[in-house]
């Protein structure tokens, strides 16, 4: 198989993966994205390195089969035996992806933490995201929180940031911040990111009606207060 189209073939996997857990982080139970769609960095690693850690990753799906439920230890194997290329990275958070399925937070919050700790790395967003779901899926809303503010605030947070933003912003309702979530949802909607700014419109709506108070817009006045005569 290819390098590119291994990519588009972890990238696919990640991406379906997301898709069915996506609803859970808009409940509170979190999500983890990991939809590695930011490329090879090729910067300070010989193609034929990266290679290698690649085919070394490859082969540990490929054990997987059919289920795609890959071995933790066989992940880790990859990342430190392979440490500094890209591959080692996807790695760390298809590791972290496993634990988390498994319900095991804390140990899930470790890998992520490995790529989401290096700003130099393409995938930092993606560990941050991660990092954020284990938080949430913790009832750590408040560490919750700041995480999905990181994966806005990261260089390689563009692709992720409206996805960032809505679970943000469900996390400031179920700490009864309506305002907080309003203004966020303004900013999904602004952004006009096709589905993700219609389902933010909807949770405004809903949200608005719950909260009427919120629903006012700015007042403005021409009026001049006139002061007396001068005597």
């Amino acid at each position: 198989m290819s390098m590119e189209s291994q990519e588009s073939s972890l990238q696919l996997d990640l991406l379906a993966w997301y898709e069915v857990n996506k609803k859970a982080v808009f409940i509170g139970l979190g999500l983890i994205v990991v939809a590695v769609g930011v490329g090879i960095v090729w910067k300070h690693h010989t193609r034929a390195v990266a290679e290698e850690a690649s085919s070394a990753l490859l082969a540990v799906r490929i054990k997987a089969g059919e289920t795609n439920t890959m071995s933790v230890d066989a992940l880790l194997a990859v990342a430190q035996q392979h440490a500094g290329t890209p591959a080692a990275g996807q790695a760390q958070l298809l590791a972290g992806r496993e634990l988390f399925n498994k319900g095991k937070y804390a140990e899930a919050r470790a890998k992520f933490e490995s790529v989401a700790n290096d700003a130099s790395d393409p995938l930092q967003a993606i560990g941050l995201y991660g990092l954020a779901a284990c938080y949430d899926a913790e009832n750590k809303l408040t560490d919750a929180l700041k995480a999905y503010a990181g994966v806005v605030a990261a260089p390689s947070g563009a692709p992720f940031a409206n996805q960032a933003r809505l679970a943000k912003a469900s996390l400031h309702e179920a700490l009864k911040q309506p305002k907080e979530a309003l203004a966020l949802y303004d900013e999904i909607v602004a952004s006009k990111s096709s589905a993700l700014a219609n389902d933010a419109l909807q949770r405004k709506s809903t949200l608005l009606r719950a909260h009427p108070e919120l629903d006012k817009p700015a007042t403005l006045t021409n009026s001049v207060k006139v002061l007396p005569a001068a005597k």
